[in-house]
């Protein structure tokens, strides 16, 4: 095999993985024997209407909880995913779509007469061809220059950002991945509520500060909140900014100093989130330092 044979099979070998296609999934929520969709859910589907276009393998799967007979939740996994079917059809009839009703998911713990609401649901499940992208690569020069590898910036300690937050200018805004929740809910771990009292010092020792809780939240994205399994609303990280205003507050720290608002998946630190701890990144709270 001469040299361009062999060149020309490389460049083959590192082009078929860019080939590959990626899947997205979108997940819709229902209420008890529902298959009807909610404001909410329309709302959802708006937003990835666009995304469909030109997608291939577009699957429309419904399920429910353990709730009701096996023909029952059969007949209604297929009501909710022929509904969403239609919806996307009705807004673009071009869209090859594969829809089917999965029944029952098993319950994952005790039954209860409120079922399990992650499990009544539609997931529509798409794929995109990722865009090759062709690299040029030039001859290099027989005596290359020596170029220095740039450090990376070491791990600021919790300490450090805190006392940075004095230095900090006004719309500047910081990110404590230390005040971790737990998943789909707005409740701090355990180990994340010491941190929460050296923030409240702080702010406390600092009285002209004021700032706002930024809530953010992984994985949802299309969704303007993610849903509270406590609250069972879409309004997670809401809920985890008010959460961290509340406590701040019952420390004594004046409610006209701060705010909360819940941002969602907007602003991602991580895009797409790979791992857990992508997701661990996003799952996040921010300060932003409205005056000082």
């Amino acid at each position: 095999m001469n040299t361009k044979a062999i060149i020309l099979l490389l460049f083959l070998l590192k082009a078929i993985p860019l080939l590959a296609q990626k899947a997205d999934t979108v997940k819709l929520f229902y209420n008890i024997n529902d298959y009807q969709l909610s404001v909410q859910n329309k709302a959802k589907l708006s937003t990835v209407t666009d995304s469909l276009k030109g997608a291939a393998n577009i699957s429309v799967s419904g399920y429910a909880d353990y709730l009701g007979s096996n023909k029952s939740n059969l007949t209604l996994s297929l009501n909710r995913a022929n509904t969403v079917k239609e919806y996307l059809l009705s807004a673009n009839k071009t869209l090859l779509i594969i829809a089917d009703g999965k029944g029952a998911i098993a319950a994952s713990s005790t039954p209860t007469a409120a079922g399990e609401p992650q499990n009544r649901r539609v997931d529509i499940i798409f794929t995109r061809p990722k865009q090759v992208r062709v690299v040029v690569v030039k001859p290099q020069p027989s005596a290359p220059p020596v170029i220095k590898p740039t450090p990376a910036p070491a791990n600021i300690s919790f300490a450090d950002k805190v006392k940075s937050l004095d230095k900090l200018q006004n719309g500047s805004s910081l990110t404590f991945e230390e005040l971790t929740f737990q998943p789909g809910r707005h409740f701090l771990n355990p180990g994340s509520k010491r941190y929460l009292d050296t923030l409240a010092s702080f702010f406390t020792k600092h009285p002209d500060i004021k700032f706002e809780i930024q809530g953010h939240i992984c994985c949802d994205y299309g969704e303007q909140d993610g849903l509270d399994n406590d609250t069972k609303r879409y309004e997670l990280s809401t809920n985890r900014a008010k959460l961290i205003y509340d406590y701040f507050a019952s420390r004594g720290i004046d409610t006209a100093r701060m705010r909360y608002i819940g941002l969602g998946s907007s602003k991602p630190k991580v895009y797409p989130e790979v791992t857990e701890y992508d997701r661990y990144l996003n799952r996040r709270v921010e300060l932003l330092i409205i005056n000082k």
